[in-house]
């Protein structure tokens, strides 16, 4: 959906339409100035939202969300990546490599891939950190 076929809808029609609240990976890309230049950062994203769009033509079924950042504060390194909720982080995601990062992250594989330097999944609402007893 174009940024302009969204003038007349509601925020509401606009979540169901782009699968709001069904994809199971959020991933956000810095597309520079700092960890990369901001040419280098949009090549990648390009390369990011051709892959989302090519696995999930359908956006409302898609099980990965893409959001492009100014800034993941890493500052080196770049583009840099992160999932949620896997927590994954992902150096050099560039214009040559970003469509690996994205197919790894659709396939559910549990081996790091080659790019991925820290992991600290987020844990459900109902984990033990939540339990005081536990």
């Amino acid at each position: 959906m174009a940024k302009e076929d969204r003038k007349d809808k509601t925020v509401e029609q606009i979540a169901d339409i782009l699968g709001i609240g069904n994809f199971d990976t959020h991933l956000f890309l810095c597309t520079g100035p700092d960890c990369c230049t901001p040419e280098e950062g949009m090549a990648a994203w390009q390369v990011v939202k051709r892959t989302v769009k090519a696995l999930n033509p359908d956006l409302r079924h898609s099980k990965l969300y893409r959001t492009k950042v100014n800034c993941l504060r890493m500052c080196k390194g770049g583009p840099i990546a992160v999932s949620y909720p896997q927590g994954k982080w992902f150096h050099s995601v560039t214009e040559e490599n970003a469509a690996s990062v994205v197919e790894y992250l659709q396939s559910g594989a549990t081996e790091p891939h080659p790019l991925e330097f820290r992991a600290h999944p987020l844990f459900p609402h109902n984990d033990a950190r939540d339990d005081p007893q536990a």
